[in-house]
């Protein structure tokens, strides 16, 4: 991790991808919630509460576009708000589509992941005024997460929110378990390839479909993979 200065002159924190991956999973560990091979579901919520010592809004009243919103303030624990009908949907249905659970359980860890990575922002300069051209020392400092920007595939965009969808990956799917169980996924010959790959790797991770793929194109996985266990 090292800061450097934007071309808007703001300062701002640079992370090399692996870098996030070992973060998160180390954090994990810490947390003692590291996913395990009967259980490959990181508890999010406990991660947010419990471990981050986080407040958790789930049910917030937020504008329809923003999925989640983190806010920071000096000297007080993190406020991570979602939105209310986000969490009605996952949460209070009788049942309810994998890909709406896992929206919100990657709006969770999206917010996680910027109270890891750039709680700091706050902490190493508790007068604002380098980082934020503020003079206002209570001002708090907040990341809203608009739907097109949460489990975005590019690399392009707001700098924080690229670095928390790869944050949340790696806490929803750690790396170094998620390989293992898409070698497993992709050498048992299935003939459905690895979309079916990924709709069962969402199953066990609890997360969505396009989650799984987004993770699979990431760490390198192609189509001519499967039935074969090529990625350690």
């Amino acid at each position: 991790m090292r800061t450097y200065r934007g071309v808007e002159g703001d300062e701002r924190i640079w992370y090399e991808p692996d870098e996030i991956e070992q973060i998160m999973e180390d954090e994990l560990r810490r947390a003692h919630l590291s996913p395990s091979d009967e259980s490959l579901a990181v508890d999010v919520e406990t991660f947010i509460e419990g471990y981050l010592k986080a407040s958790l809004d789930q049910y917030a009243d937020l504008d329809g576009e923003v999925l989640g919103l983190t806010e920071f303030r000096i000297g007080v624990a993190p406020l991570v708000r979602v939105n209310r009908d986000l969490t009605g949907s996952a949460m209070d249905n009788e049942w309810c589509p994998p890909g709406i659970q896992g929206r919100w359980r990657a709006t969770l860890a999206h917010e996680a992941a910027h109270i890891v990575l750039h709680r700091m922002l706050v902490e190493l300069n508790p007068d604002q005024e380098s980082l934020f051209g503020t003079d206002t020392a209570s001002a708090p400092l907040m990341f809203r997460c608009l739907k097109r920007e949460v489990m975005h595939r590019t690399a392009r965009g707001d700098w924080r929110e690229v670095q928390a969808n790869r944050g949340m990956a790696a806490l929803l799917m750690p790396k170094t378990i998620f390989l293992k169980a898409a070698n497993q996924e992709l050498s048992r010959g299935n003939r459905d390839g690895i979309d079916g790959a990924a709709r069962r790797l969402a199953g066990r991770f609890a997360v969505s479909r396009e989650a799984t793929s987004i993770r699979l194109s990431t760490l390198g996985f192609r189509e001519s993979d499967a039935g074969s266990a090529l990625f350690a």
